[in-house]
């Protein structure tokens, strides 16, 4: 019978030790992952203002620092809002349409990881975030947290919103 490879072996027993090459590179791994997460989260962030100031035409000479993005919306003319908002319902309308419409299906982290095959298709989940990142730049709140309307009651004296 074969052996199983060192690669598809379960867990390690007690009292299992890294051996210092594996320990040196263990650590360097996780120095580079730490580093390269770090600057993927501030490239975000860079984008995620950049579209603010660029949408609501405010401190465009520096994205970082300057005004908040409160502060930003509220110098904006009203017609400047409205018009940014139109735009990110297209663009978020359009945007996941064709995502779920012509991409892989996403896969949730849960399944990601209890999977058996636990790869998650690249580009349909970068565009998603991507997507998330300019509607939530645009000003479009995240469906994470939208309050959840259970319906609308609209009675003679005006409508009202039940949140579920």
């Amino acid at each position: 019978m074969a052996q199983p490879s060192s690669d598809l072996a379960g867990p390690p027993a007690r009292g299992y030790s890294l051996s210092p090459s594996s320990l040196a590179r263990l650590t360097v791994v996780t120095v580079l992952t730490g580093i390269g997460a770090g600057l993927g989260g501030m490239l975000l962030a860079l984008l995620l203002h950049a579209i603010q100031h660029l949408a609501y035409g405010y401190s465009l000479d520096r994205i970082v620092g300057g005004l908040s993005f409160f502060a930003g919306v509220s110098a904006a003319s009203p017609q400047r809002r409205v018009t940014v908002l139109l735009i990110c319902g297209f663009v978020a309308g359009v945007g996941w349409y064709l995502l779920y419409r012509f991409a892989p299906p996403l896969v949730s982290i849960k399944k990601a990881i209890t999977a058996r095959d636990p790869r998650m298709p690249v580009i349909s989940t970068v565009v998603h975030a991507l997507l998330q990142i300019v509607t939530v730049a645009l000003g479009c709140r995240s469906a994470a947290k939208s309050p959840r309307v259970r319906s609308v009651r609209c009675l003679p004296g005006g409508c009202r919103i039940v949140r579920g």
